[in-house]
């Protein structure tokens, strides 16, 4: 017979089992959130090429990869350099000579330094690169190259080509935050070109070993697994370089889906990024013919609509065949992220943010009155075209005989919609860059710059969130 001092006993046994069974558990499934290796995409379909080389200080191995990891089958210590080819239907390699060293490296053949436990590096087609390269056939009859690489390696490369490795540390640490918590997220992206990531802007810029810098790699080293999480799950996270006054919720720029922790919200930190472009209604024509569109000679563009951080949610776009609506990001993907900076924009030669004032300029001569100058900043459009900041303080105004300073007086602005570009071409002013959603960049290095550390910058610009 169990007495009851003999269940407490057996009770309290079980308990103690399975929290520790839940730890072990928490922990695994923690660990297991951030892969240990990555594949990215270096060369692939029309960047593809027939023949590869590849050069080692301290010689190869070769092996394959595969979901366990990388597995070696082959050393070879006396190659400091091998060509890889087609032969038949397999990858070959060969010596400087042209002799054989393996007709086939077999399938996701893989070549690393002999030296890659020691952080040893691989140069694949003059650039210098960690981990190793996956080489395999292609459907084009082309050699597909991926390096594979440890995910902390990978940031490495990416850190510095999204920001620069001279900006303040706690800046850094929150892009390598948001950069690894981007990358996880992005594993199988590329699923169906055998990769996880490619190097562009269409994932994170990557520019292998050649870009790194001792300070970006601090930034990663010191938030090493850290990413963040959003309901319990590693959160999908974006990032870009200025929100204009404002970030943009991510169902009003990709999709209808609402995600918390993407919301917009008022950016103080973001720094002012003014900027002007003209497009020619030939040119515009052409960029809409490039997306599928047809609307016949372009007759007179006008903002649609606007969302509610101010940002413009329709482009309305009138052409003597057809009228073409385009909607949220679509405005930057079609008309060019280059061109059309950011959508806090207006039509016309002067932007009326939703933050922005206008000024009544009066002419104030000397007459013993005195007048208290508005500490203001106004951008102004130069004689050569740019645009410059001055305060109130600075700005002068003449008559022809007489010169004197100007007083401001600060309205607020409103948009004015209203305005149709006719003619032969259009001009969009505006504020920030980028699709708006996610971390400001510039806001990021402002916030370190005025001590907040890079925790604090993640919260900021991602709702109700946890790092660790």
């Amino acid at each position: 017979m169990v007495t009851s001092r003999q269940m407490r006993r057996l009770f309290l046994s079980l308990s103690v089992i399975l929290i520790i069974m839940t730890i072990s558990i928490t922990s695994e499934a923690k660990a297991a959130s951030i892969p240990e290796y990555i594949k990215v995409g270096l060369r692939f379909k029309d960047t593809a090429a027939t023949t590869y080389t590849l050069s080692s200080e301290s010689g190869f191995v070769l092996g394959s990869v595969s979901d366990e990891g990388f597995k070696e089958t082959l050393p070879l210590p006396a190659y400091n350099t091998l060509i890889a080819c087609i032969e038949g239907n397999h990858v070959a390699l060969r010596d400087t000579d042209g002799v054989l060293i393996s007709l086939d490296i077999g399938r996701n053949g893989c070549l690393m330094p002999l030296d890659y436990k020691e952080n040893g590096i691989i140069t694949f087609e003059g650039k210098k690169y960690r981990g190793g390269i996956i080489l395999n056939i292609e459907s084009n009859n082309r050699i597909k190259a991926i390096n594979y690489l440890a995910m902390d390696e990978y940031l490495y490369g990416v850190l510095h080509k999204e920001m620069s490795q001279s900006y303040p540390m706690e800046a850094l640490k929150a892009q390598a935050v948001a950069a690894r918590s981007f990358a996880v997220e992005s594993i199988g992206r590329h699923y169906n070109d055998g990769f996880d990531v490619c190097t562009t802007t269409d994932c994170q810029v990557y520019g292998g070993y050649e870009d790194e810098y001792p300070r970006t790699n601090q930034a990663v080293d010191e938030t090493s697994g850290l990413i963040i999480w959003a309901n319990g799950q590693p959160a999908p996270v974006f990032y870009l370089k200025n929100s204009g006054g404002h970030t943009q919720s991510i169902e009003d720029v990709w999709t209808s889906s609402h995600l918390p922790h993407l919301v917009g919200k008022t950016d103080p930190y973001s720094p002012d990024y003014p900027w002007i472009a003209t497009i020619t209604f030939d040119s515009l024509e052409q960029k809409l013919l490039q997306a599928g569109y047809d609307p016949g000679s372009i007759e007179s563009v006008q903002v649609g609509g606007r969302n509610s951080a101010g940002a413009v949610s329709e482009l309305i776009i009138k052409g003597s065949k057809d009228t073409v609506i385009l909607e949220k990001e679509r405005i930057r993907t079609v008309l060019g992220p280059s061109l059309v900076r950011s959508r806090h924009f207006n039509i016309g030669e002067v932007y009326l943010g939703k933050n922005s004032v206008t000024f009544e300029v009066q002419m104030i001569l000397s007459n013993g009155t005195k007048v208290k100058n508005a500490q203001d900043k106004i951008n102004i459009i130069s004689a050569d075209g740019k645009i410059k900041s001055i305060t109130s303080e600075n700005l002068y105004i003449t008559n022809g005989k007489q010169t004197a300073k100007a007083k401001t007086v600060a309205r607020e602005a409103k948009f004015d919609d209203s305005i149709v570009a006719r003619g032969k071409e259009v001009t969009f002013s505006g504020m920030g860059y980028g699709h708006g959603v996610g971390m400001a960049q510039d806001g990021a290095i402002e916030m370190a710059k005025q001590g907040f550390n890079f925790i604090d910058i993640l919260k900021f610009y991602f709702t109700n969130i946890e790092v660790r």
